[in-house]
């Protein structure tokens, strides 16, 4: 192995290891994400619920 080869496969390894890294911490981001969207549908349908809960009071 010449030095152009070493020199290439050890920017390869560092563009691998780039790349895992921001793989990581992307899945991470979406993942609290896709949390934080679940409990803003959790808060809304409770609002709702509430807000049927009155309007079927007021029916009565």
């Amino acid at each position: 192995m010449d030095m152009a080869d070493f020199t290439q496969q050890m920017r390869l390894k560092g563009k691998a290891e780039e790349d895992l890294y921001f793989a990581e911490l992307d899945r991470k981001l979406i993942e609290a994400l896709h949390e934080k969207q679940a409990q803003e549908r959790a808060q809304k349908s409770k609002a709702d619920d509430e807000i049927n809960v009155g309007a079927q009071g007021q029916q009565k």
